[in-house]
């Protein structure tokens, strides 16, 4: 080979894309996982970076109302006095993942940080999301984020699932669902990163006979917060076995199929989990 033909066949090398997943991301960032959610550090219109919650559970964005009232922001009257109020952000950046020009809502989040055993900002929630892809490794404590834009390919051993984005009667904003089974039956599992074990909804709850009592439909349900257990829980192409599941007799009570199940940290834990809502698919890549 001469000379020319290496340099030819060099630049060519260079300038032809490399694989798709080896796209660059904007920004690899810490992430911890302090019971019942994720936590990253975040920044608000430009202040300096505070906790926040990263929540694939939460549909809007939250500012904890003491942070809010800090760095200037807030909000007008609610009709309703116990209703949070909007306010709008300019900014609201993850590393260099930066989103533009967001509403919140502010509220009192001090029982969550006294959750996790520390003070947070904000929750962050969909709309912020939804303008990156994302990828959670809760081993590694780190969280990678590209531009919508990037077209990523699946790793090896990796299970990529169709993601369903739902909005409607009980969604403020929007919800991250995927189907799995729950001992013999299939549920749409909301994908939910604040919480800590999963929750079953209503009726299916009573279809899997998790209730210690397994009460018929005229008894009266247990209080919100019992803790039932299923025999199996298949999702991102692995199974659990007696996987404990909090009981929410209020959600799904009507039967909506989108209420009635939840997966939390407890089993997402367990995978390198990416997240492209814009292309409208997950990425489970199970730890070893």
């Amino acid at each position: 080979m001469t000379m020319r033909v290496r340099l030819a066949f060099f630049f060519l090398l260079v300038l032809l894309p490399g694989p798709a997943s080896a796209q660059r991301p904007l920004d690899r960032v810490p992430v911890r996982y302090l019971p019942p959610t994720l936590v990253v550090d975040a920044r608000v219109n430009g202040a300096k970076p505070l906790p926040f919650a990263f929540d694939t559970g939460t549909t809007t964005i939250v500012l904890d109302a003491r942070f809010a009232t800090q760095v200037g922001l807030r909000a007008p009257a609610a009709e309703r006095p116990a209703a949070p109020g909007p306010v709008r952000i300019r900014s609201l950046a993850v590393g260099k993942a930066v989103a533009y020009d967001l509403e919140a809502v502010v509220r009192d989040l001090a029982p969550l940080s006294r959750r996790v055993g520390q003070e947070l900002a904000g929750i962050i929630g969909y709309p912020w999301m939804e303008q990156f892809i994302f990828e959670i490794n809760y081993a590694a404590g780190q969280l990678t984020l590209w531009p919508r834009q990037a077209e990523l390919s699946a790793p090896a051993h990796t299970l990529v699932v169709p993601l369903e984005v739902q909005t409607g009667p009980g969604f403020g904003g929007a919800g991250l669902f995927i189907t799995g089974q729950v001992n013999t039956l299939t549920c749409q599992f909301e994908i939910d990163t604040g919480t800590d074990i999963g929750v079953l909804g209503a009726a299916i709850a009573r279809l899997l006979e998790t209730y210690t009592s397994s009460p018929r439909p005229s008894e009266p349900l247990p209080p919100s917060g019992s803790i039932g257990r299923v025999d199996v829980l298949i999702f991102g192409g692995r199974t659990f076995a007696h996987v404990p599941f909090r009981i929410d007799p209020t959600r799904g009570a009507g039967g909506e199929p989108y209420q009635q199940c939840v997966i939390g940290n407890g089993q997402l834990r367990e995978f390198v989990l990416t997240i492209d809502i814009p292309h409208r698919r997950a990425f489970f890549r199970s730890l070893p």
